[in-house]
């Protein structure tokens, strides 16, 4: 099956081979990245309990996969189940890499697909390739080695966040609990006090009309009972008075009452808006955390992959943000699948620079807490001209960028200009 070429003492043997090379073709090294990257844990389990063995399938995780590994060195079912699945599941890919009739241009598309995150239908169209000699498959292990390393890391910076963001939510909850239940109470005691007020006003308009039922009787005779009309015109201003009173501290409690439901409201629609950024950060957390290490744009089905919004290779340019997180920030982008592009708003540089960004993104991003009016005005102009789609986030956090990054992906809360509008 391969042809081996006689090469000096010291220099690189290349193997190649005349057709498209098998699963179990592949040397005992590459087995192991293939399928723990190319394949879920998930579908390695159903695999092995239709063609090979039920009782296998439900072992661990761990001595699955190195059952599998070891059960696909030679021909057999199992591994021609595995190889038409995994020409079935990265067709698209290995399509594209068919075409290719010159080594140089396989190392190119291996690196522009390992750059846009599509590790794993990249590692299998490249080792079935039959351009792919031994130096290029050692490129390959050593880039998907790597590249576990670095997830791993990844992984662990998410989870950190991820944790700090529920910590935030559940503070967040518990502080919402509070004030309802404290404007519950409020309310109840407003209410009850409302109504010992009503029940006064009543009382008092009674006696009110009492007293003007006997006024008008003692002003039939003022001569008989000129003392008396004087007492019951000075009762009768005083529970004017009394009625007067008890009426303004009822309006006062009412807007006590408004200002309490208000709080209410601003603190549920806040809880509101980071349950959808944690939502969002869970969803690419989610996908970094995935044991197939990343299906690339086709998910291919992955439950996990399907978490994280999908940007199809916009450019997506950040205006503003802390410093500090630029890093994070490009992370998110990549990890979506989108160019990442960034402009401090002005602090450092310069406002041609911004206008060149803004020409070549697709969508804007802006941190609108962390940028110069100057840069915030002629962002939001060009975009208004320009018909550029853009979204002000009011915060730099990276879960505020992730909610604003999942908007971009599924064109919800973006603001967009036609040029009959900006004229």
């Amino acid at each position: 099956m391969c042809d081996q070429h006689a090469t000096p003492v010291g220099s690189t043997v290349i193997t190649t081979f005349k057709g498209k090379r098998k699963l179990w073709e592949l040397s005992s090294k590459l087995l192991c990245p293939v399928i723990g990257t190319c394949l879920t844990t998930l579908e390695i389990r159903k695999l092995v309990e239709k063609v090979a063995d039920k009782q296998a399938a439900r072992n661990s995780d761990y001595w699955l996969h190195t059952w599998a590994v070891s059960n696909c060195d030679e021909k057999n079912r199992l591994s021609m189940a595995m190889h038409k699945h995994l020409d079935r599941k990265f067709s698209a890919a290995c399509r594209r890499f068919g075409q290719i009739k010159e080594r140089q241009e396989l190392k190119q598309a291996w690196q522009e697909h390992i750059d846009r995150g599509a590790a794993a239908e990249a590692l299998w169209a490249l080792l079935t390739h039959p351009l792919c000699d031994i130096p290029t498959q050692d490129m390959a292990y050593e880039t998907i080695h790597m590249l576990s390393h670095q997830m791993g890391a990844g992984e662990r910076a998410d989870l950190k966040r991820l944790h700090a963001l529920e910590q935030e939510v559940a503070e967040l909850k518990r502080a919402l609990e509070r004030s309802q239940q404290k404007a519950a109470q409020s309310l109840a005691n407003k209410e009850k006090q409302m109504l010992n007020q009503q029940r006064e006003i009543t009382l008092l308009r009674a006696e009110n009309h009492q007293l003007q039922q006997r006024l008008q009787q003692a002003t039939a005779k003022p001569g008989d009972h000129l003392e008396q009309v004087i007492q019951l015109k000075s009762e009768l201003t005083s529970a004017q008075a009394s009625a007067l009173a008890l009426a303004r501290q009822k309006e006062a409690w009412q807007q006590k009452l408004e200002q309490t439901e208000a709080q209410v409201i601003t603190l549920t629609q806040e809880l509101s808006r980071k349950q959808e950024e944690t939502i969002a950060l869970e969803g690419m957390v989610s996908q970094s955390l995935s044991p197939c290490g990343g299906c690339g744009p086709d998910k291919g089905g992955c439950t996990d992959c399907t978490k994280a919004p999908d940007l199809k290779g916009q450019k997506i340019l950040v205006v503003g943000g802390l410093h500090r997180m630029v890093d994070q920030y490009k992370a998110l982008v990549e990890r979506c699948g989108g160019e990442f592009s960034h402009h401090d708003g002005g602090v450092e540089d310069s406002r041609k620079r911004l206008d060149a960004l803004l020409w070549s993104a697709d969508a804007v991003i802006c941190a609108a807490d962390c940028i110069s009016h100057d840069a915030y005005y002629r962002l939001k102009k060009f975009c208004k001209q320009q018909g550029k789609r853009h979204l002000f986030v009011p915060s730099s956090s990276l879960s505020t960028i992730a909610k604003a990054l999942s908007d971009v992906a599924n064109d919800s809360g973006c603001i967009a200009f036609s040029t009959q509008d900006a004229s």
